[in-house]
């Protein structure tokens, strides 16, 4: 039997588009100027295979950074699903007793990634399921960011923060804010994403490391006092904790979460 061998040109792409790949991976993120200049690859060549894995889901591009998406990670155990099962019903409950908007929320590499939403009234949550989102874009994020390990958090501080509004902070402010935000266990921000809008989060912690992050989204008078609506998101995410079979919760913690226990 003879078998056809591709033709020398499609080899060549290929090769070109996994080393595209695997530079992104290596370093967590990238611009394309790096791509150009560490791959020896012509400009225009760069943003044609760039465009490409972005269709195919396989990049995410947030502030101007290339970022490998989830597609790369294990895949051995249906994770996503996993614990958007188990989250639904508690995302639900939360919903219907706090009237907010509710987010779910990862992180891959220096991205958050939105897992689901349930919208109530004050049509706040402008995420959907599968938005890749910079890990400082509000409490939806910012909890992901505080927990991750330092090495993810210096490449964040130190890249370009890009300012969604005028309450969007800079590197020193976002910084102290980190910080509290391990202090404290939670993360409040007002009109940091959307003008007029307040975020509440709590990150989900698994064998000391963030599993994910719940949040709740509504207009600042909503979110004024945070007491009652604090009380609320530590219930689910004991829920959620609870909830997982401790094989399927480690599986979903991101490569590099080793590095982030014991910070909480």
């Amino acid at each position: 039997m003879t078998i056809e061998r591709p033709p020398t040109g499609e080899l060549s792409s290929l090769a070109r588009g996994m080393r595209i790949l695997e530079f992104i991976q290596d370093r967590g993120q990238a611009q394309v100027a790096e791509v150009v200049e560490a791959l020896a690859i012509p400009t225009s060549s760069a943003y044609r295979y760039i465009r490409l894995l972005k269709s195919a889901g396989f990049l995410a591009e947030v502030n101007g950074a290339l970022l490998p998406t989830d597609r790369l990670t294990d895949r051995s155990v249906d994770r996503s699903e996993h614990l958007v099962d188990i989250a639904r019903p508690v995302l639900t409950r939360l919903l219907r007793h706090s009237g907010l908007d509710v987010a779910l929320t990862v992180r891959v590499h220096t991205a958050a990634l939105c897992l689901d939403t349930r919208r109530g009234g004050s049509g706040g949550v402008a995420l959907h399921p599968g938005e890749v989102l910079a890990l400082h874009s509000g409490a939806s994020a910012t909890p992901l960011l505080a927990t991750a390990p330092e090495a993810v958090r210096r490449q964040v501080l130190q890249g370009r923060l890009q300012r969604f509004t005028a309450a969007t902070p800079d590197a020193a402010v976002l910084r102290e804010e980190l910080a509290g935000i391990r202090r404290r266990g939670y993360h409040v921000t007002h009109g940091w994403l959307t003008p007029g809008m307040s975020a509440l989060g709590v990150p989900v912690i698994v064998a000391g490391s963030c599993l994910c992050t719940v949040s709740l989204v509504g207009r600042h008078a909503e979110l004024t006092d945070v007491t009652g609506p604090l009380a609320l998101l530590r219930t689910a995410v004991d829920e959620i904790g609870a909830g997982l079979p401790h094989a399927v919760s480690r599986a979903w913690l991101s490569p590099d979460a080793e590095g982030a226990r014991g910070e909480i």
